[in-house]
């Protein structure tokens, strides 16, 4: 746009009003209400006249331009000195003395020649970007004022008819008028001059109209009637369908359920955490037999996409995924054999397998891997939580025997006896052992015996948990703040264990000492299976005789009594040679499982007690005989 061009456009503005609205000569108040100016309804989004009139001949000023296009070229006016502006003018003068000089051409400093027209060019750029930038500021100021001026009429408008519907208003409701309309109509218009009357439809016009929509209505509803009898229809069908579907769904479903019940499983209803609403369930594990294992064993009975039941367990925890699992408990004996190095003469121990317990036959005979039915995956999972809890008591407990020669190594647990290793693992059922027959080795019914042991002191154990619940609440002490809170399956054997072969290694003892004292070895062995007597576990109340009555009454023929912390096995040798009889009494404890021996000698001519003296070592036991015998030979 060029400069003329402005100005002329800046006379049209200056005459036409600021807003493009109605001006007749009764309507003039409105001029100073849409401006803003009018004292009783002021404008809150835009200025004064004076203020808009200012900002217009700011922005329309061609000045305006001109100084910003001088502070962009050369700065602030504060940095502009006199020095400067002579400098400047000096550079254009000589700029324009170059330039005439280069109008004819020199061939001699082609250089030079190649620095002027890149200063040019520079120079044109530079120009042209001033141009540019010129022409975006003054298109950004003009579509300003096109909006401000579209804003402008829409309040001119807005404010009109507010006037004019307050007026005719006024006729009717003369306060209701007042109070909208402005100071000026007040001052120029009398209230209620204006009026207006309402134009109705002649009755046939609108009977005629009426029938017309009626008409056009029901031609509409036919359609209408007919598509939606044909959505229900279809809806119908679908649902009889769904209906027909559900219900054979539920009746396998049903079916399912009674035959678990026919099956004499223990079906119970429990509140699921997510939903908080109540489903059926079955227990298929032992949490009502007494066991304190963290898996109660409860699998919701839940109906699956085609209606049969699907096995899903109920309120499982984090610990499942470290004992839970289809696992299997297994026993292994190991021998400890000696074997002397050729090179450098030394003794090698090593271990060698003797015995093995018949997982491979336990799982084969308790499990049906291949059925898929629901009653086989409670079998199956019944199973499986019994090992995980048995195994998961022979850890806790081991833990509290580490002082007795039990370990747990890399999820084993090893127990030694004299020279015996038994080891005790949770095999997984893809391992070989379950996955092949058990190999035939001499101790394998020893092995069996002793996972049976742990398997029936568990289920004690339990059982003695359940008693305990019927027996009234005694008050708090010292035994039943230590009492152990874990299953006793491993102390028992290895008591018994231990003491069993003790008694077999004081037979060995003692023929020794026969032959020490001068006696033939078919001649101490003799004496040892026709006069040595073995009264194992006297303190046993079902072998007790009548005289015990007290002791019969208490415990009842408990089978399980042996067990007791209070009943540790103990157990007399009696052996008579010539004049002497040798006492050895064997008396194991349940807390250490350490055994005391007490030896008493008697002469029998005389009926006379020699000597008596208590050992905790079977070579000090020894040693004592040995003397005693070579002192009253």
């Amino acid at each position: 746009m060029s400069d003329k061009e402005a100005e002329n456009k800046e006379e049209n503005d200056d005459t036409s009003p600021v807003y493009p609205v109605m001006e007749p000569k009764y309507l003039q108040f409105t001029k100073s209400l849409i401006e803003g100016a009018h004292v009783d309804l002021p404008n809150p989004y835009y200025k004064h006249q004076q203020q808009v009139l200012s900002e217009k001949d700011d922005y329309a000023h061609p000045t305006e331009h001109m100084i910003r296009s001088l502070v962009t070229q050369y700065g602030p006016f504060e940095t502009i000195t006199e020095e400067r502006l002579i400098q400047m003018i000096n550079s254009e003068l000589m700029a324009d003395d170059q330039t005439d000089t280069l109008t004819v051409p020199n061939t001699t400093n082609d250089g030079d020649s190649m620095d002027v027209e890149m200063e040019n060019t520079e120079e044109s750029d530079l120009n042209q970007q001033i141009e540019e930038a010129r022409k975006k500021e003054a298109e950004f100021f003009q579509k300003r004022n096109a909006i401000l001026q579209y804003v402008r009429t829409a309040l001119g408008s807005s404010t009109m008819t507010l006037d004019f519907i307050s007026l005719i208003l006024s006729s009717v409701r003369q306060a209701a008028a007042s109070s909208s309309m402005s100071s000026q109509l007040k001052q120029n218009m009398k209230l209620g001059s204006l009026s207006c009357d309402r134009i109705t439809i002649s009755d046939q016009e609108f009977e005629k109209k009426r029938n017309l929509d009626d008409a056009n209505a029901k031609k509409i509803g036919h359609g209408w009637k007919l598509q939606s009898l044909q959505e229900s229809s279809r809806l119908l069908k679908s649902t009889v369908s769904k209906l027909s579907t559900d219900l054979e769904k539920e009746n396998i479903y049903w079916k399912e359920v009674l035959n678990v019940f026919h099956q004499h499983e223990l079906i119970t209803s429990v509140v699921t955490p997510k939903t908080f609403k109540k489903e059926l369930a079955i227990k298929y594990g032992y949490g009502d037999s007494g066991s304190n294992y963290f898996d109660n064993g409860i699998a919701l009975l839940k109906k699956g996409k085609e209606g049969h039941l699907e096995f899903e367990k109920f309120n499982t925890n984090e610990r499942e995924k470290i004992w839970s699992g289809e696992k299997v408990v297994s026993v292994k004996i190991f021998k400890f054999s000696k074997s002397k190095d050729s090179n450098s003469d030394t003794l090698n121990e090593s271990q060698q397998l003797i015995g093995q317990s018949d997982s491979y036959g336990i799982l084969k005979k308790e499990t049906s891997l291949n059925d898929n039915s629901f009653i086989s995956k409670i079998k199956n999972s019944r199973f499986f939580i019994f090992e995980n809890e048995l195994f998961w008591s022979l850890i806790k407990e081991a833990t509290t025997l580490v002082n007795v020669h039990v370990k747990i190594v890399d999820n084993h647990i090893r127990i030694e006896l004299h020279d015996r290793v038994v080891q005790i693992e949770s095999l997984n059922i893809n391992s070989p052992e379950l996955t092949q027959p058990t190999p035939e080795l001499p101790e394998n019914d020893r092995a069996d015996d002793i996972i049976k042991f742990f398997r029936i002191m568990l289920c004690a154990n339990n059982y003695k948990n359940t008693q305990e619940l019927s027996l009234p609440p005694v008050a708090l002490s010292k035994e039943t703040l230590s009492k152990n809170k874990h299953a006793v399956l491993i102390r028992p054997m290895m008591m018994y264990t231990r003491h069993n072969q003790l008694i077999k290694k004081f037979k060995e003892i003692l023929a020794s000492l026969l032959l020490e004292v001068g006696e033939t070895k078919d001649n101490a062995m003799r004496i040892i299976e026709n006069d040595l007597v073995i009264e194992k576990y006297i303190n046993d109340p079902n072998k007790s005789t009548s005289e015990s009555i007290t002791l019969e009454k208490c415990y009842n023929n408990d089978p399980f009594i042996r067990t007791n912390p209070k009943m540790a096995p103990v157990s007399v040798l009696s052996l008579q040679y010539n004049n002497l009889k040798i006492l050895i009494e064997l008396t194991s404890s349940y807390s250490t499982l350490h055994i005391t021996m007490n030896v008493k000698v008697i002469k029998t001519d005389v009926n006379e007690t020699v000597i008596e003296s208590s050992y905790h070592s079977k070579r000090d036991v020894a040693t004592f005989l040995s003397w005693v015998l070579k002192q009253y030979k």
